[in-house]
């Protein structure tokens, strides 16, 4: 149970210690399989059961996860009718199933992120954007970003065209949203000549054990193209952006703003973090606080050119999501007074997540005659 608090690089250290001899030294607990899969569910989120439950009648509506766990559920998930394999996730036990899963930064699994188009709309989970961990030779001092990841996924039209301001606002205007929109002007935000596509962010703080990573403003969210790859590159906390006149701006205000679709806990103390409808209904509150393994998936609109008509035409010119994150409640021991077996020090960060090339997005997409797009049914693809 105490290593179970344990942050990842810690437990796997400690794993090395000695040669691992069943149920005799610390180095068999902190390799033990039912540790490591409880972290892969809480991290993954793989067997956890993404149960829908509505909150009460002054609440109504808001869909959150049900991720209750125990190491009794635990042990009869791994030894009862529905056992899972580590193999099938890449690894001989469970910590090495959790090595290959987070080397290929998997998207956390909820109710949004897994499942087909038909319940997602989201092409069956396709993620058009994964998380980049910028590596830094020569340095003990990690940033708060390489614990932080970034996935994209799109809110799919039936026509896989980007949206136009006509015809959209008078629907948006009555939804969940109504208290924000109701202080906006009559004329909103949104410009004629520019097309929308709705994108969905999937954040998690993939930090186990303690700390926790802010997002202090997610309009603060940039999309660079591949030729602002180079000046966004050069981004920092001192440098402000709001001058920038970028390719994709994403919508700040009016029914297009950010929204929370959903938000996967764990623990009780949920005094520090707002609960999606309280967050969607306070047009003020920008900032999103993660606690170790959280998810939070984010719904958000961004203007393109008029000339992009194909979500494809959007998604093929972006180069990489940039989102900045400040951690909270880390270690701050200054360098010089830090020992070589000290924590890191972590503080302030930008998270990168990359998108597909342009090759590869033909995978979730299908042109068909008159130079029409169609999405991809994966689901019914047979591997040969």
């Amino acid at each position: 149970m105490i290593l179970g608090y344990m942050d990842i690089s810690s437990l796997a250290a400690l794993s090395m210690t000695h040669k691992a001899i069943e149920n005799e030294n610390i180095a068999s607990l902190a390799s033990d399989d039912i540790t490591w899969y409880a972290l892969i569910q809480s991290r993954f989120g793989i067997g956890c059961s993404h149960r829908r439950s509505v909150r009460k009648q002054n609440q109504k509506g808001v869909v959150l996860v049900s991720t209750s766990l125990t190491a009794r559920s635990l042990v009869d998930g791994m030894t009862m009718g529905r056992k899972r394999r580590p193999t099938t996730y890449g690894g001989s036990n469970w910590k090495g199933a959790y090595r290959s899963l987070s080397s290929t930064m998997r998207i956390p699994e909820t109710s949004i992120t897994s499942g087909s188009h038909n319940k997602s709309g989201s092409g069956g989970g396709a993620v058009f954007a994964s998380p980049c961990l910028p590596r830094r030779k020569g340095s003990n001092i990690s940033s708060v970003a390489d614990h932080f990841g970034v996935w994209c996924m799109v809110n799919h039209a039936e026509n896989c065209r980007t949206k136009t301001v006509q015809g959209q606002m008078a629907r948006r205007g009555r939804g969940r949203n109504r208290r924000c929109t109701a202080r906006q002007p009559v004329n909103l935000p949104y410009r004629l000549d520019r097309r929308y596509i709705e994108l969905k962010l999937c954040l998690q703080n993939t930090k186990s054990g303690f700390g926790r990573v802010v997002i202090p403003d997610i309009t603060k969210m940039k999309i660079a193209t591949v030729d602002e790859e180079d000046y966004f590159s050069s981004f920092s906390w001192n440098k402000c952006f709001d001058e920038c006149d970028a390719t994709f701006q994403l919508i700040e205000a009016g029914p297009w703003a950010p929204k929370i679709l959903t938000r996967r806990r764990f623990g009780d103390d949920d005094s520090a973090c707002m609960d999606a409808e309280e967050w969607n209904g306070n047009c003020d509150v920008k900032d999103i606080i993660l606690r170790p393994f959280e998810v939070v998936v984010l719904s958000v609109h961004v203007s393109c050119p008029n000339g992009f008509v194909y979500e494809t035409d959007a998604l093929s010119s972006m180069s990489s999501i940039r989102v900045p994150v400040v951690a909270d409640g880390w270690p701050s021991i200054k360098p010089e007074k830090c020992p070589g077996s000290c924590e890191p020090i972590l503080k302030k960060g930008v998270s990168i997540a990359k998108f597909l090339p342009e090759d590869s997005l033909w995978e979730y997409y299908c042109q068909l005659p008159g130079g029409c797009l169609s999405l991809v049914d994966r689901s019914r693809l047979v591997p040969v």
